[in-house]
């Protein structure tokens, strides 16, 4: 993706120098967790598909990294250690747990993901994040 893709999808907060300092972590974070979906398969084709629900699934999923790149850049960090991190409650080594009473990350990322929700959820929709098992 790039700025241009950022920008006609009507995405605006970044410019594009801090688009460019976070796009490839949250690229791989939302690669990630779609089980690399659109690094197997051509957004491409699917952009330009006749078929709808196909557009629908590769423009969620550039929305999806849109929304991550405005996330990691409010962090100030866009680092793909540093998205992770923020989603880190607690730590146990041996018989030490050390817990952090409070942590606003949590309320607004997926799991230990690092990844924002409202890419996590935009991207429920298109089946990007299905995990089921073919049966035959």
């Amino acid at each position: 993706m790039d700025y241009a893709v950022y920008t006609e999808l009507g995405f605006k907060r970044l410019d594009k120098d801090s688009f460019e300092k976070v796009i490839t972590d949250s690229e791989v974070l939302i690669s990630n967790l779609t089980l690399d979906y659109y690094r197997l398969h051509d957004i491409d084709d699917d952009l330009k598909s006749d078929n709808s629900f196909l557009k629908y699934k590769a423009t969620q999923y550039q929305r999806a990294v849109c929304l991550q790149c405005e996330y990691a850049d409010t962090l100030g960090d866009g680092s793909l250690v540093g998205q992770q991190l923020t989603a880190l409650t607690d730590v146990q080594i041996g018989r030490t747990h050390l817990q952090r009473t409070s942590n606003a990350a949590n309320g607004v990322t997926y799991g230990k993901s690092g990844v924002v929700k409202s890419a996590y959820d935009i991207l429920g929709r298109t089946g990007l994040l299905y995990r089921g098992v073919d049966v035959r």
